[in-house]
């Protein structure tokens, strides 16, 4: 990833240089969005799937030309509604994603590495980590209206968003995630993410790559206390491991607030979260080479069996989250968005879960747009009675740490099943969930179910034929 490197002889000059090379990259990206129907680029590489010198009404294509194109676009509604309801309640129609993405030329080095840059603009559901129930910083459960910026350089990946949690409130969300093979076999992962809201004076240091959002708010507070009460920073590192052909281990860890001093020791709480898990992917191929699942959604995708492939995965994910993460003494600053959904991982502070997914995937060789999959999903999940929003006191302690209070057990049951053609997407989603000591009472029992119906349309502007 490209970095800023500090001279000792020479600081103004670096600074200077890192920031004029920022600037010179966002403004390349809004000023796509003012082309004339271009809202990304295409280069044309020879020998590709557009031809040097192919005739189009508008002239001769030649290698190493630009096209305006489309990227991606994607239209998202969900269809929420209750299985077993005790009073009358009505679906509810939401519109989780609209987005589009661009593309911007790339940038090659005299050394052979290429840059590429892309935006995304819109409401975006990102989930940040290797957790297969979701990402301890960021979750696809949330919904965020904003800007995604993304910079690759070979093996290595930066990710840097700018959304609204609360537009009218003026309630933000900053986060940046650096990621890369740095072994053959291992992947490792590291990100940040600051709610800020009220008085929070942005620095232009926000903007520039990889400027470490703590160190940041440290060095802010250390001239102004009182933006310690309109930030709230949160930290996650995470890897995962190519233990051998098919088999990958992972695992991530996050930190909301840990007591780093020695006076801190026994009478703060760690405010963190950890995800382990292990993973299984197998392709599901006869001894002849032919798929084993031979579905209707198979056959519906692809209308014959030779370029079907199918893959199984097996999961098995732990999950732990304290007391008093994603909450902050300034409620504005709550880990969530203006609906009240958790940015961060569903499960919840005050939890940890056990789970179990088993999935069927078909990907076909020839149009990945077009797939079908079927989910099966076991949980078993503790809730104390720490609520999401709950600040900490010091006359709390660390007692109250994890799991405080009447333990809620749930044993989860879902079950889901989609099938993708472009330009359209259809998936089904039920969940059931068995609790004892429902809302914290002891013997209390209940039975909750969910269906969600979720349709998505996507565009992504195709290649012109020869």
């Amino acid at each position: 990833m490209m970095l800023c490197k500090k001279s000792p002889g020479k600081p103004i000059h670096t600074w200077a240089l890192c920031i004029i090379w920022i600037v010179i990259s966002f403004g390349a990206s809004l000023l796509s969005l003012t082309c004339e129907a271009a809202p990304a680029h295409i280069r044309i590489q020879p020998g590709g799937v557009i031809q040097a010198g192919m005739i189009l009404p508008g002239g001769v294509i030649q290698a190493g030309m630009i096209l305006p194109c489309v990227e991606n676009a994607c239209v998202e509604g969900v269809l929420y509604a209750p299985l077993f309801v005790q009073d009358r309640q009505y679906p509810e129609l939401s519109l989780s994603t609209l987005q589009v993405s661009f593309s911007l030329p790339s940038l090659a080095s005299p050394w052979g590495h290429i840059l590429t840059t892309g935006m995304t603009v819109g409401r975006q559901r990102i989930q940040w980590g290797p957790g297969t129930t979701g990402g301890l910083l960021l979750s696809d459960q949330a919904s965020l209206d904003g800007l995604t910026f993304q910079l690759d350089l070979d093996e290595f990946h930066y990710t840097q968003i700018h959304a609204a949690r609360d537009f009218a409130a003026g309630k933000w969300l900053f986060a940046h995630r650096l990621e890369g093979r740095v072994l053959p076999n291992l992947k490792i992962g590291i990100s940040e993410a600051i709610a800020v809201s009220g008085g929070f004076r942005m620095r232009p240091s926000h903007l520039v790559p990889a400027c470490p959002y703590y160190l940041i708010q440290h060095l802010t507070i250390k001239g102004d206390r009182e933006q310690d009460r309109w930030t709230n920073a949160l930290v996650s590192v995470d890897a995962s491991v190519n233990l051998r052909d098919n088999f990958v281990a992972y695992a991530e860890f996050m930190a909301d607030d840990f007591p780093w001093a020695m006076s801190a020791k026994g009478r703060v709480p760690y405010m963190v979260g950890g995800v382990l898990g292990i993973s299984f992917i197998k392709p599901l191929h006869l001894a002849g080479g032919a798929p084993i699942l031979m579905t209707c959604i198979g056959e519906l995708l692809k209308g014959k069996h030779d370029t079907l492939d199918t893959y199984c995965s097996a999961t098995a994910e732990y999950v732990r989250i304290n007391k008093y993460v994603y909450s902050h003494k300034n409620p504005d600053n709550t880990y969530i968005t203006h609906t009240g959904q958790l940015i961060g991982h569903p499960l919840g502070p005050d939890a940890d879960g056990v789970y179990l997914i088993v999935a069927v995937n078909s990907c076909p060789d020839i149009e990945p747009g077009n797939r079908g999959q079927a989910t099966l999903f076991f949980g078993y999940e503790r809730h104390g009675e720490g609520a999401l929003g709950q600040p900490w006191r010091a006359s709390h302690g660390i007692e109250r740490e994890f799991l405080w209070g009447i333990v809620e057990t749930r044993k989860v049951l879902g079950l889901s099943a989609g099938v993708a053609m472009s330009p359209a997407a259809l998936e089904l989603c039920l969940k059931a969930e068995s609790i004892e000591n429902a809302g914290h009472i002891p013997g209390a029992r209940a039975l909750e179910g969910h269906i969600t119906i979720t349709v998505k349309l996507h565009y992504d502007h195709p290649l012109p034929n020869p």
